[in-house]
């Protein structure tokens, strides 16, 4: 970003060398990991409905968390699923299997974290207290290939009026404010209610926004 001579804030993406498929997206400029992680779980190439309604869990959650990924057990990320997917609500043994196909192309991967005595959840684990097996979304990067770039040309642009918004993070630190007790209160009961790990405690710098109706 930078000024012009008007006083215009101009903004410039920065071109990578080679465009690279991240998460199954061509992506031909220069990315933040952590917000690619999240946006782009849910659009994995090559998925069926099921796998495609763990990989939504998993972007949502990856909203309550500044690094954008999402850490829990199988059982959480089994009972999220279920709740996210509202109408459809696959039953467990599918969603059971969508996990596993997911884990088989490493697109999720199990990361070793571990649970304190107050059942409190941490990544990495610590020293001491009992290890436990956590999933967490890993989305494949890779150089492009001709079929990739001409498939992404191809592709339309989704649009939306009303839909649901999940619940997250916004940046206010840079603005010298602070997230009100009644945004901390809430992300801490989200936060704990979907079963990941680490503190249930609101980041630094961080306000929260709860699940929403957007357009309507």
């Amino acid at each position: 970003m930078r000024w012009d001579t008007w006083r215009k804030v101009r903004l410039a993406y920065t071109p990578l060398d080679e465009p690279v498929v991240f998460g199954g997206t061509v992506v031909r400029y220069a990315y933040d990991p952590r917000i690619m992680t999240r946006e782009l779980a849910a659009f994995d190439a090559r998925v069926d409905r099921v796998e495609e309604l763990v990989l939504i869990a998993l972007r949502e959650l990856g909203y309550l968390d500044e690094k954008g990924r999402a850490l829990l057990p199988r059982e959480a990320l089994i009972r999220n699923t279920i709740e996210r997917a509202q109408s459809e609500r696959p039953a467990t043994r599918k969603i059971h299997g969508a996990i596993e196909r997911l884990l088989s192309r490493s697109i999720l991967t199990w990361e070793q974290g571990s649970v304190n005595r107050a059942a409190m959840l941490h990544y990495p684990a610590r020293r001491g207290e009992t290890p436990v097996a956590l999933l967490c979304y890993a989305p494949v990067l890779r150089e492009a290939n001709r079929e990739d770039l001409r498939n992404s040309e191809t592709e339309g642009v989704y649009s939306a009026s009303a839909h649901r918004v999940a619940g997250h993070l916004m940046r206010i630190g840079h603005l010298g404010k602070e997230a009100s007790p009644e945004a901390q209160a809430a992300y801490r009961e989200d936060h704990k209610r979907a079963g990941l790990a680490g503190p249930h405690e609101l980041p630094r710098g961080f306000t929260y926004v709860r699940e929403h109706e957007r357009g309507i």
